[in-house]
Parts: structure tokens; sequence; C-alpha cells
């Protein structure tokens, strides 16, 4: 058994905004909030949402995405993390109910291309249409999650013999409980406050050295 692993969220955690929600917000009818908010009270899952709301995407297409991308920031502090978790070892796995599509791209750019990636899949195919395919669900999943997130940490947790878990909001509430250690920011912190949740409350990810590491 291997001592340690990160797990973190990508949007909103490593990124200092949520990325698929802005772009949303940018490029989408405006109908996708109402998708959003029904979402957030708990009317379907995440699969649902997310298919939903990239249908209300007019022409969507890479080089829209590839442009929008170019704005997004990510937590500085996340680097150097990184950097500091490759050299002890430690391997960092995102763990995201976001996209792939997304994520790799802005992994690319600040040549982070080496970390693991678990979300849902999505590409254009060859007619252009943009597909979200759902690898890493459950049937098991209570919240109907593209990414079962809790399958996956509890899982991982055979393996090692301390896991952090990195997360900020609504699509980390179920697998709060299940860290060894959870670090947790904005909407996330709230909940575990509400629910009585041992956490680590942390702003930016250059944070979390000393304590992981």
């Amino acid at each position: 058994m291997r001592k340690k692993i990160v797990v973190s969220d990508f949007d909103g955690t490593i990124t200092k905004k949520d990325t698929l929600s802005k772009f949303l917000e940018d490029y989408a009818d405006p109908r996708w909030l109402d998708i959003e908010n029904d979402w957030r009270d708990g009317k379907f899952g995440s699969q649902e949402c997310l298919t939903r709301q990239f249908a209300l995407v007019p022409n969507l297409n890479p080089q829209m995405i590839d442009e929008f991308l170019d704005t997004v920031e990510i937590d500085k502090g996340f680097i150097p993390f990184a950097n500091k978790a490759k050299e002890n070892n430690v391997p960092v796995v995102i763990l995201s109910d976001g996209l792939d599509y997304f994520i790799n791209k802005i992994l690319d750019k600040h040549n982070l291309d080496y970390i693991n990636v678990i979300t849902n899949h999505a590409y254009f195919n060859e007619y252009g249409k943009f597909i979200i395919e759902f690898p890493n669900d459950s049937s098991k999943c209570t919240n109907d999650a593209g990414t079962c997130k809790c399958k996956v940490v509890n899982n991982l947790k055979k393996l090692y013999e301390t896991l952090y878990y990195v997360g900020d909001g609504a699509s980390d509430f179920c697998v709060s409980k299940h860290p060894d250690v959870l670090f947790a920011k904005s909407g996330l912190a709230q909940y575990c406050k509400n629910n009585a949740i041992n956490f680590i409350e942390y702003k930016t990810y250059d944070q979390l050295i000393d304590e992981v590491f």
C-alpha cells in the first residue's frame, strides 16, 4: 500500500472560476441557468444537466472553446504544489464532474499534462456534433452524477494509506465524508460547517504544500 495520494476537484478549485459555468454564461442561451438551478435543487443529476446545458450553445465549435480557454486562469499555487508532489512521488489525480475536453487543454497550457484526470468525456464527432459521455458514472450513485466521485475515492482509498481531497463546491458535497483529510473552501467549506464534517479550510493551493508534504 502506497502512502499518499491527492485527489482534487478542478472547476473553482484548480481554476479560479467554474470553467463550465463561465463558458455557458458567455455562450449559451440564458435558460442554461434554469437547468443549473434545477440540478442544484436535486431535480436531476449532472448527466442530464450537462447534456441539456450544452445543447443550448448555438454553433458550438472547437474554435469557440479554444478562444474561451485562453481566458481561463488557474490558482497559481497549484503549479508549485504539483511540482512538489512530483518531487516527492505523490500522485495527484484530478477528479471532476466537468469535461475532459476543457480540462486537458488547460493542463496542456500549463505543462501539467502528466496529471491523471478522471472526468466526463467530451469530443466533436465526425459531423461536428459535441458529444458528452459518462465513463465514470455508477448505477449506485444516488445523485446520478456524470462522474461518481464517491466510487472513485473509495476505490483509491484501498490503495493508499492517506487520501487528501481538495474541493470547493456542490459536486464535492457527497464525497466530502470519504477522504482521510479534506481541504475545503467556498461552498464546500460552508457545507462542511453545516453538516459537522471535519475539514481544513484554505484559500489557495500553495497553503497546502506544508499540510501534505
